[in-house]
């Protein structure tokens, strides 16, 4: 999640209808071999989250019924013991599949982020994470979405060893240990290495793109997570020292693979000044509006959508928005759900690369909002489908942010 900008003012922005086109469902036959350039790319994208990474809000009916009180997924894994594989395996092949991507593709995606653990890689000595077949399952979904759709893949390491944010997500709730460890930054290098690998050995290596890292933060004041104070000036060198090591690393085995960097809470703007424009770079950034700090509700957050699309714009590296909801921190209202979803994609294909929606599936009707509905309302796409968003001859086209 992301916190941004805590003195946003809401500007009086004139937003007009936007003629965004409808979903074409005509694919190509033959997968293009022709390497992306994100200088020249801007997609329309969805997250697989809850797949090889598990968050509670995302399918509450999982995670009670089969993680109860664990924290995260680290610990309801120790807690399981043997049974931790059986319960995770069965994710695996039931909670995306290709009628998943099916649904996505007819309703205009062609790009994936995909969110992985460590351990859907490698094997770390003392982690309790676990490590089994995920290489297959994504294998055979990402070979699904490239041979049909010619969709672009973002293989996302959501965690790594030591724990890189404190967060569930980042390895288990507490964990920063990532943070200047030898140790673990080799082992996050074979991570690195491993999907590499992966992406070599597909028939179309040209489809993937590679994020070695998701929003690290080293401050333990959890208020301060979400904007540019997430990651501290004494976390900042050890974050680049990672950042060039990956790089040097993708070049050893084809510089015409990109690599996606998080831009940590600081902004594109920040991270740009370190790398010369020749790095086949594309930078992501986090867009959230539901905590409350930034103020927003249905009615008002197409101005801060405008207001975030603007700063995009401000790098020398072309910026992708990895992930954004329609969540707002006040009175979620089901009936603008439609225009601001709208709204978002085309301000995030407008002023960089596009984007990806936080994520494809939630069903999670007893985790309410503020406001109406619940977290399934606002945050699944694939609900968004089913009432009929992305329908041919929809009236509803969203709005355009004014010209800068």
């Amino acid at each position: 999640m992301r916190l941004l900008d805590y003195s946003s003012v809401l500007l009086p922005l004139s937003l007009i209808p936007s003629a965004i086109a409808a979903p074409s469902n005509t694919y190509s036959s033959t997968p293009s071999t022709k390497y992306v350039n994100w200088r020249k790319s801007s997609f329309t994208g969805v997250n697989l989250g809850g797949w090889f990474v598990q968050e509670k809000f995302i399918d509450t009916g999982f995670w009670n019924a089969n993680f109860g009180n664990a924290s995260d997924e680290w610990t309801a894994c120790k807690n399981l013991g043997s049974k931790c594989s059986t319960v995770l395996e069965k994710r695996y092949s039931t909670w995306i599949d290709k009628s998943v991507i099916d649904t996505l593709a007819k309703s205009g995606v062609n790009i994936l982020r995909i969110p992985t653990t460590y351990a859907a890689w490698i094997k770390v000595p003392g982690s309790q994470l676990y490590h089994g077949n995920q290489k297959k399952y994504l294998r055979t979904i990402t070979d699904y979405a490239i041979n049909k759709y010619d969709m672009h893949i973002i293989i996302d390491l959501h965690s790594l060893p030591g724990g890189i944010n404190g967060l569930e997500i980042g390895e288990r709730v507490g964990g920063r240990d990532w943070f200047n460890s030898t140790s673990n930054l080799k082992y996050s290098l074979d991570t690195v290495d491993a999907v590499l690998a992966f992406i070599q050995a597909s028939k179309y290596p040209s489809h993937f793109t590679l994020e070695p890292i998701n929003e690290p933060s080293d401050n333990t004041d959890f208020s301060q997570f979400g904007g540019p104070n997430a990651l501290t000036p004494s976390g900042v060198p050890w974050v680049l020292k990672y950042y060039n090591a990956v790089l040097a690393h993708t070049k050893k085995v084809d510089k015409r693979i990109p690599v996606m960097l998080m831009d940590t809470f600081k902004s594109p703007e920040f991270w740009s000044a370190y790398f010369n424009t020749t790095e086949n770079i594309v930078f992501d950034t986090h867009n959230y509006w539901f905590p409350t700090a930034r103020g927003a509700n249905s009615q008002n957050v197409t101005t801060l959508i405008c207001q975030d699309a603007a700063k995009d714009k401000v790098t020398k590296f072309p910026v992708f928005v990895g992930e954004w909801s329609l969540e707002v921190g006040y009175n979620n209202t089901l009936k603008l759900r439609e225009r601001n979803l709208k709204t978002a994609i085309n301000a995030w294909k407008a002023s960089g690369a596009g984007s990806a929606f936080w994520t494809a599936k939630v069903t999670s009707p007893d985790a309410l909002v503020a406001g109406e509905g619940s977290k399934t309302d606002y945050w699944s796409w694939v609900q968004f489908a089913k009432l009929g968003f992305f329908d041919k001859g929809r009236k509803e086209k969203g709005l355009t942010c004014p010209a800068a």
